[in-house]
């Protein structure tokens, strides 16, 4: 667990209340347990998506994917009781078949729950990174606005 990051997330998630898209990226380590520990101390949620996901997808036809996928983790989000949700191992979102841009489903939910979410991918000249280029989940999205501590 990273205590600077704890810190961190101590001072940064009251301030999410103030912004449209109640949004904050946590970027640590590839297998960093930070969000998991904050959310344990908070009486937070914290919700493994690509568990969560993969087992009401399975029963779903594939072509009905698409549509299901997005509509169950809004479902999800937002029926949290919780108004703040820690989110981890999301790697399943960025399934081309599934055609989702998890990027903009998560902005959309950040404006009815604040969402903390671990990065897992790379951050490189300010963009987020997942895969690599040639692979077919590879995705790079501008950080721009988004509050993102490491």
């Amino acid at each position: 667990m990273n205590y600077q990051l704890i810190n961190k997330l101590n001072t940064e998630v009251p301030q999410l209340n103030n912004k449209y898209y109640k949004l904050l990226y946590i970027y640590e380590s590839k297998f960093g347990n930070t969000l998991e520990r904050y959310s344990e101390e908070n009486a937070i949620p914290y919700l493994n998506i690509n568990l969560i996901l993969s087992e009401k997808l399975q029963h779903v036809q594939a072509s009905r994917r698409p549509y299901r996928a997005a509509e169950y983790l809004k479902e999800l989000l937002l029926e949290t009781e919780k108004d703040i949700i820690c989110i981890d191992y999301y790697e399943l979102l960025f399934e081309p078949s599934l055609n989702l841009n998890p990027f903009e489903l998560f902005n959309s939910i950040s404006r009815n729950k604040t969402l903390l979410i671990t990065w897992r991918g790379d951050i490189k000249d300010g963009y987020f990174i997942h895969a690599v280029p040639g692979h077919p989940e590879y995705v790079k999205m501008p950080i721009k606005d988004a509050v993102l501590i490491h």
